[in-house]
């Protein structure tokens, strides 16, 4: 893993490396199937090197941040947090984040599907006259992540505070942040980790229980629970309501944000003729990304994410909204011939 701290960790357990995202990443340590059933069954841990950080600080750093991103980021308090949609002003969605207040004026973010680059271009532009002092990196802090219905006994074990809920996070007597995060669909938790501490808190983990995870089994893990994974899932053009994230990521209650009239009008009015879903597909044959898929005469999505999960050819499709209901049978077109497959419940 070449962005990684630990890298001689990984390759001493394995790990076969590819692409992700652009990125160097560990795809698997050998299984990626068995790595699959053991964090289903319990906990496991992956290294989310390709993962970038944000740190937003001062006095107007809270009605900043709240004007920004769909959230309700005013009414945070310390150790609390939430997921919120980075939006332009028609409200669709440019990059998604983790935002951690972690102190009275202060906000970190983990983010998804965008560097931390990006996040400084774009957002330094609306810092005007606020008294908001942004700070970027694409090195430390480092995401380590643990997924698994027994994340909580390996902290437990390993020493480590396991919030309880969404969002909220507890810093830990030796620096290393622990944030309620589900990012498979069995539940856990980021455990976001200084340079210098990476390697001796991922063999404490390992050592406490978890076993390690790489990307194709949180994949197929992520993508059987029809979760979303931006910039995979949508494209510039999407909307909150389209990946099916917007109770997550929104509140709309609060006052006003970048792209707010247009995701509020939306969701009033139920003006969503499209949605994230997930396939079934029959057979074994592998399902090309990009493939169209077809109900009837009619061209109804496309073909987003894919994954092979306890057995079964696994998709995910922005579908339009005649297709929605659980049962309806579809058709993928491949160069090699079509493959049947019907919408999940």
């Amino acid at each position: 893993m070449i962005d990684s701290p630990i890298p001689q960790v990984h390759a001493s357990n394995g790990a076969h490396l590819g692409q992700l995202d652009g990125v160097s990443a560990v795809l698997d340590y050998g299984d990626a199937i068995a790595e699959e059933h053991a964090t289903r069954a319990g906990a496991g841990l992956i290294d989310l090197a390709h993962v970038q950080t944000v740190t937003l600080e001062g006095p107007d750093a809270r009605r900043f941040a709240n004007g920004m991103f769909t959230n309700n980021i005013r009414n945070l308090q310390p150790g609390e947090g939430n997921r919120s949609a980075m939006c332009d002003d028609r409200g669709r969605v440019q990059g998604l984040l983790d935002l951690y207040c972690t102190d009275t004026n202060r906000f970190d973010g983990v983010l998804e599907g965008v560097s931390a680059e990006w996040f400084e271009k774009r957002y330094e532009m609306y810092i005007v006259f606020d008294d908001v002092e942004m700070t970027v990196s694409n090195t430390s802090p480092w995401i380590l992540s643990l997924q698994g219905p027994l994340s909580s006994d390996v902290l437990t074990k390993a020493g480590l505070p396991h919030p309880i809920e969404n969002g909220n996070h507890i810093l830990s007597e030796d620096g290393v942040r622990v944030a309620r995060k589900d990012r498979s669909g069995l539940g856990g938790f980021d455990i976001i980790v200084p340079t210098e501490k990476m390697e001796a808190i991922a063999t404490l983990l390992i050592d406490s229980g978890a076993t390690w995870l790489g990307h194709t089994a949180l994949e197929a893990l992520r993508v059987s629970h029809g979760r979303a994974r931006w910039p995979i899932d949508g494209t510039e053009k999407s909307m909150v309501h389209e990946l099916a994230i917007n109770e997550e990521v929104c509140n709309f209650n609060k006052g006003c944000y970048l792209g707010q009239e247009v995701i509020n009008r939306v969701d009033v009015k139920g003006q969503i003729n499209k949605r994230l879903s997930l396939i079934i597909v029959q057979g074994d044959l592998d399902v090309p990304l990009g493939a169209s898929v077809c109900h009837g005469d009619a061209t109804v999505g496309t073909i987003s994410s894919v994954a092979r999960s306890e057995g079964r050819s696994l998709a995910l499709a922005i579908l339009r909204k005649t297709v929605w209901d659980e049962g309806t049978e579809l058709r993928i077109e491949t160069d090699q011939g079509n493959l049947q497959g019907h919408v999940a419940g």
